[in-house]
């Protein structure tokens, strides 16, 4: 659960980009009185679009007809029958900036960003003070993951940037993507008190935590929070906010606050629960986790997370009976039957827990869990040539699953027999990748950094297990790598704090450990 899954609205229309060009007085000019047709004053689009169409049937060369047309065709966002007049027309009149930019503009909204970015340089490269060429090439370059042009376009036309909230938050983008969180932040912070209203700082938190900036996130939120005129959603959006910030206690306490103002859905009692169970306070999640299935009976997802909730905290008895509930009352779920599986495997029940998975597999083919649920109890049944087929198919089915990447790499770690130069390579490419991915997993860069260090690479090691340690302080096998590092680069009383370190962790892991999380290992789900 994460808020950088809720997607923010990104989009610009069409309309936006015509009120852009209205704002800046460059609005391409609809036929006045010294052309042949005469503008309604009713702004009837309809009737200047007949008469536009009858002027072109009697002068079919007419480059100010064709564009026109165009352009009313735009804004009505009918885009594929507007194309070919403003194509038609730059071919007659190749020089009128504005009907290149208005298809620039077209292009882009249809998602044809090469095309796009053509038209608008060749406005610039004749105008190169035209503004909105610069503003929407900004826009378009940013679309196009040239996020250094783009944010080094949209700084030099801040004044157009921020009359909408749609390129304000193309530059926050540009700026993310970049590494530059301040500047993306300062950028943000001009959608506060925006005229367009309090929804605009809305999409910006949820831009911030697109980047996990739940810093940003969390405070662009608080500056709405008695505007907003959902107050239900943007309370839950800030509670998740401070979930995924690991705040527990006060995403607690902004849940508890929106349910006594009476706004307690069943999305607030499942975080509420998963709140709960980060602080281990049990009872009070399984209370939370009630209300939500019984506000909600038909939706799966709060078993789902019930069920993992319970095995993440060990509590095995419980998490296998929410799964088998899950499973009575959603018989046709893939998800439902990966939750069984899941616990099963936990309790090192391997027949079971591969009849649960293959049936997950059959339910839903493309459910990336089931299918990472089947190799890894494969893997434990020690059936490893089936199981290395099913994480390589599994690998090239769902490239980007960065979850999966690290199981795959895990599994080519532990393979019996000695790895020659070229499967090392392999399990790093699969371990960079899914740090790329996302590196919030300890396990990726503790594996990374046990790489380098074979390689003598010891400040590329050194880089990864600190930031294992980041993730994961508690962690006895991390401390006892990066004792390893610091021997051999000659540090002496840091190996030694490691090392004791370790000792330490690793008596409170045996201490803790139970038999069949002992025996499964790296190989849970």
């Amino acid at each position: 659960m994460s808020l950088r899954n809720i997607p923010g609205t990104k989009a610009i229309l069409l309309p936006v980009v015509f009120g852009l060009l209205n704002l800046s007085g460059m609005a391409p000019a609809l036929l006045s009185s010294q052309g042949t047709l005469q503008d309604s004053q009713e702004n009837d689009s309809a009737k200047r679009e007949a008469e536009l169409r009858e002027a072109i049937r009697q002068e079919p060369a007419n480059a100010a007809y064709l564009a026109q047309l165009g352009t009313i065709l735009a804004m009505q966002t009918k885009l594929g029958e507007a194309m070919p007049y403003f194509e038609k027309a730059l071919k007659l009149n190749p020089g009128d900036v504005e009907t290149r930019r208005t298809l620039a503009t077209s292009y882009w909204q249809l998602g044809k960003l090469a095309e796009a970015r053509k038209n608008l340089e060749i406005v610039l490269k004749t105008h190169p003070d035209d503004t909105l060429a610069v503003l929407l090439l900004g826009m378009v370059s940013e679309d196009l993951g040239n996020h250094e042009r783009a944010a080094k376009l949209l700084a030099t036309v801040i004044p157009l940037v921020r009359k909408r909230p749609e390129t304000i938050d193309s530059l926050a983008r540009a700026y993310y993507h970049l590494g530059q969180t301040e500047k993306a932040r300062n950028t943000l912070q001009m959608l506060v008190g925006h005229p367009v209203g309090p929804e605009a700082v809305f999409q910006g938190g949820h831009l911030a935590a697109e980047f996990a900036d739940y810093e940003m996130a969390e405070r662009m939120f608080l500056t709405i929070q008695t505007t907003y005129p959902d107050p239900a959603a943007l309370n839950y959006t800030l509670a998740l906010a401070q979930y995924s910030a690991k705040r527990y206690a006060e995403c607690e306490k902004t849940l508890l606050s929106s349910i006594g103002y009476g706004h307690g859905t069943a999305d607030s009692y499942a975080l509420l629960g998963r709140t709960y169970e980060k602080q281990d306070n049990l009872p009070e999640m399984l209370k939370a986790f009630e209300k939500a299935i019984n506000l909600e009976p038909t939706n799966q997802g709060y078993y789902i997370d019930l069920g993992d909730a319970l095995a993440e905290k060990k509590n095995y008895g419980t998490a296998i009976e929410v799964a088998k509930e899950a499973v009575k009352r959603f018989p046709s779920s893939s998800s439902a039957y990966s939750l069984k599986g899941s616990v099963e495997l936990k309790m090192y029940l391997l027949t079971e827990s591969l009849n649960s998975y293959s049936k997950a597999v059959e339910l839903d083919p493309n459910n990336p869990r089931a299918a990472l649920g089947l190799a890894l109890t494969l893997w434990n049944m020690d059936r490893n040539e089936e199981a290395g087929k099913a994480f390589a198919e599994g690998v090239r089915r769902f490239p980007n699953d960065a979850f999966f990447l690290l199981k795959y790499a895990l599994f080519l770690l532990n393979a019996p027999g000695e790895r020659d130069a070229q499967a090392d390579a392999q399990i790093k490419a699969l371990l960079k990748k899914s740090e790329a991915l996302d590196d919030s997993d300890f396990e990726t860069h503790f594996q990374l950094g046990n790489l380098a260090m074979k390689e003598n690479k010891y400040d590329e090691a050194l880089m990864e297990l600190r930031a294992a340690t980041k993730l994961d302080p508690e962690v006895a096998k991390v401390h006892l790598a990066l004792g390893r590092v610091y021997r051999r680069m000659g540090r002496e009383q840091e190996a030694d704090n490691e090392t004791q370190l370790h000792r330490k962790l690793k008596a409170q892991e045996d201490q803790g450990a139970d038999a069949p999380q002992a025996a499964i290992g790296t190989r849970h789900p």
